[in-house]
């Protein structure tokens, strides 16, 4: 390829293995006419092989270690896709580190797959706007339910919540049937008030769980918009919802361990009910533990943390 100008190649990454950590990132030579468009956070369409993948930009560089004829230049930007914020680069960086993955292969399985599918030369309307235009938050069975009188443990607890401002751990433990959930609610409700467009986080272990506590959810906060992110739903389902919760449209956010890793660029506070299930351990791929990650999460974004349990694991206690 010709000479390329300083400022003009990108470092992308891509879901495919890698030998090593340090080359988790891809360069690529970026065109003039991209040179805007393709910022930092950004999604791209890059050759590989004989094929196409979707990648994301996550570092810019003046120059490149690889030879400038061997670089092959970015195909296009998909400039419908929302840039991606800064802070969960962070979290991607820390988990490909922490666990020996490379930075595609933590980043990429965790959009939609929908989402990072590279689009058909003649397609109409982009996966984007679909997904936008396919939304609908979580329904309420009774929106606007009263909420029930907590009892002295609840309130005791709740008062901890309350006080807390900035990163801290807070272990909730309390038999099943205790109302620990209620706890969960009364705290969120508070920080959903508190900040004007903030973002809650409330992390389950299985799948069977998310359909009752999405309506129970949606029926104490009928004012704010609930998205919900675990593997069953549909693909076009699960990118809608996920692209409500990146946009900041749905201030709520219900997931399994695959909502760890959303890039919820306002978020406030985060609960992980039932902390000790293995479930929260990812078996296939990049292997983390979302428990783990959501602890880094909130400490990276200094927002605070409750962990619930009735049997808490040997590390939380």
């Amino acid at each position: 390829m010709p000479d390329t100008p300083p400022g003009c190649f990108a470092r992308v990454a891509i879901d495919v293995p890698i030998a090593h950590v340090g080359a988790s990132l891809f360069d690529y030579a970026i065109a003039p006419e991209l040179a805007q468009a393709a910022r930092v956070g950004s999604w791209v369409v890059v050759p590989w092989g004989r094929g196409r993948r979707v990648g994301l930009v996550a570092e810019r560089a003046d120059r490149s270690e690889i030879d400038t004829a061997r670089i092959r230049p970015l195909a296009a930007v998909l400039e419908d896709a929302p840039v991606l914020p800064p802070s969960w680069f962070e979290l991607v960086r820390f988990c490909a580190d922490y666990y020996h993955r490379g930075f595609g292969e933590v980043a990429l399985p965790a959009i939609p797959k929908l989402l990072r599918t590279p689009p058909a030369p003649k397609a109409r309307g982009s996966a984007f706007a679909r997904a936008r235009q396919r939304f609908v938050a979580a329904a309420a069975a009774e929106a606007g339910s009263t909420p029930p009188p907590l009892n002295d443990a609840q309130r005791a607890a709740l008062d901890v919540l309350l006080a807390a401002r900035g990163f801290g751990v807070h272990l909730l433990h309390g038999i099943t049937g205790s109302g620990k959930t209620e706890v969960y609610l009364h705290w969120l409700s508070e920080v959903l008030a508190r900040e004007a467009t903030g973002q809650v986080l409330l992390l389950v272990p299985e799948i069977a769980l998310t359909p009752q506590l999405a309506t129970q959810v949606a029926a104490r906060f009928p004012a704010h918009s609930v998205a919900v992110l675990h593997s069953d739903l549909a693909d076009v389902d699960r990118a809608a919802h996920w692209l409500a919760a990146v946009e900041g449209r749905a201030r709520v956010v219900i997931g399994t361990r695959l909502a760890a890793l959303a890039p919820l660029a306002a978020l406030a506070a985060i609960v992980v009910d039932e902390e000790h299930d293995a479930s929260y351990k990812q078996q296939e791929g990049a292997r983390y533990s979302a428990r783990d990650l959501a602890i880094v999460a909130a400490s990276q974004r200094r927002v605070p943390i409750a962990l619930g349990s009735a049997t808490p694991s040997l590390e939380s206690w």
